[in-house]
């Protein structure tokens, strides 16, 4: 089965109120919607942030070479298209992941089986990572453990919470009482806030060894140099890798840590996921996918080095995604049951995307279509 159009739309979906994360503030939320239509109609999809990168021009220019390639070939069209932009590669790696997620849905779509499925699935149901927290710059800190109370009550297992990283005192006093509700539940974000080793140790310094589930991204990518030193300062797990640029950074980082944030969406899609998720496994490091919950949690049922998926939920108001595609997830007790409809988890909903669509929408046919 051969591709024979593909749609590139890039989406921007209004925030009821900004987002601070760590330097970066957000007014609104950018998705990239990437849909492959095979020979017989059906249609593969994905979905990422583009975060200001330029993931849109960079599928402009890799899309028609996917037009005219088998969907079972996947890994020829894909590490094809690298290999001979070998000397940018960096540019074409979000890009290259959407095509290979919408690839892997097409081909489990074909399949007749969700993607866990066709992996060889482990289980079907997966632990529930929360996150809560959001604007702590516009809250008390009473709020804010009234929804860290709340999240105990609902069962999740994991809940994780937003550190300003320029407030110390503020952070100390939000994660002293917060942990005192949920205890190892709790897990910190501290969003790229540190620029260096003795930065973030003074920053840090007040929260580490309180039983933390783990601190994440204290540093940015440009900046993964820093965790091995830095690990080894800490009684605290770090967690970090969602924003690393292939797998081998991916590899790397995990000599260093022992909690790889991976994230489908752009460290070179299912096959690259797959890969890295086997690797952890092997090397007893312990997976925590970074958001998109519908893909991760395909992965997940087939590697149990996933602990849980990621859920950014409605009312944090910070992440409409599911405004874009069909279907919720079924969550309860903090236990997520893994969808089963045939494919790799994302459906677009391709009116919405076009009612969002915030540059003109991309369309490419091959001679076949």
């Amino acid at each position: 089965m051969r591709i024979v159009a593909a749609h590139v739309a890039e989406c921007a979906l209004p925030l009821p109120r900004p987002v601070t994360l760590g330097p970066t503030t957000i007014t609104k939320r950018e998705f990239i919607a990437l849909r492959l239509v095979a020979e017989d109609g059906s249609a593969g999809d994905a979905i990422t942030y583009p975060r200001n990168g330029p993931i849109y021009e960079a599928l402009q220019r890799m899309v028609p070479a996917l037009l005219g390639s088998c969907v079972t070939d996947r890994r020829a069209t894909i590490d094809g298209y690298l290999a001979r932009h070998v000397n940018n590669r960096a540019a074409y790696m979000k890009a290259a992941s959407l095509a290979d997620i919408a690839l892997w849905d097409l081909a489990a779509k074909q399949a007749g089986l969700p993607l866990h499925r066709m992996l060889g699935a482990a289980r079907h149901e997966i632990p529930v990572m929360i996150v809560a927290g959001y604007r702590l710059e516009q809250r008390t800190v009473e709020d804010l453990c009234a929804e860290v109370e709340r999240r105990c009550e609902e069962g999740y297992e994991r809940i994780k919470i937003m550190l300003s990283g320029t407030d110390r005192r503020l952070d100390e006093r939000v994660i002293a009482q917060a942990y005192a509700i949920a205890g190892d539940r709790l897990c910190a974000d501290a969003h790229w806030a540190f620029d260096g080793i003795a930065d973030a140790a003074f920053g840090l310094r007040g929260i580490d060894g309180i039983g933390l589930r783990f601190i994440e991204d204290p540093f940015g990518p440009h900046r993964a140099g820093l965790y091995g030193d830095f690990s080894r300062m800490l009684k605290t797990p770090l967690a970090s890798g969602e924003d690393l640029p292939d797998p081998q950074a991916l590899m790397e980082l995990s000599r260093h840590i022992d909690i790889l944030r991976i994230d489908v969406t752009t460290c070179g899609g299912v096959s690259a996921a797959n890969a890295l998720m086997a690797m952890a496994d092997l090397s007893g490091k312990t997976v925590l996918p970074h958001v998109f919950l519908p893909v991760h949690a395909q992965l997940a049922g087939a590697h149990r080095a996933v602990a849980s998926v990621e859920l950014i939920p409605d009312e944090a108001e910070a992440c409409p995604m599911f405004d874009l595609l069909e279907g919720r997830p079924d969550i309860r007790n903090g236990m997520l049951t893994i969808d089963e409809t045939p494919g790799a988890g994302f459906r677009l909903r391709w009116p919405e995307v076009v009612r969002y669509a915030s540059k003109p929408i991309l369309t490419f046919k091959s001679d076949r279509s």
